[in-house]
């Protein structure tokens, strides 16, 4: 999950956590897994569950398609709200791994190094 993220962005990747849900849950393969991962879970729980868990792996696309609502055929009012969240959420950097940052270096016992 991530550190950090901007409300409209958070509810945004769990409204994509639970079309995602739907999507796989069709599966009765997929459901059947899910509900023995969690026994005794409701319906309602399970889902809920689901979207607790995966949300957090929706938050790129939630920013992208948040970005790409700015060029749609939307209100000006609307556009800005979406523009000042996006531009709050980038503010957002506690947590966030900068590029670069993410590949740790081990020394080896003869001073190589793995990546």
């Amino acid at each position: 999950m991530p550190a950090h993220v901007h409300r409209l962005v958070k509810e945004t990747a769990q409204a994509m956590a639970h079309e995602l849900y739907d999507a796989l849950m069709t599966r009765n393969d997929w459901y059947a897994v899910w509900k023995k991962q969690n026994p005794g879970a409701s319906v309602k729980a399970l889902e809920m569950r689901f979207v607790a868990r995966n949300w957090g792996k929706c938050v790129g696309n939630a920013r992208a398609i948040l970005a790409g609502m700015l060029t749609g055929p939307y209100d000006e009012t609307f556009k800005e709200s979406v523009m000042e969240a996006l531009e709050l959420d980038a503010t957002l950097i506690r947590g966030r791994i900068r590029v670069g940052e993410g590949m740790q270096i081990v020394g080896g016992q003869n001073g190589n190094a793995r990546h």
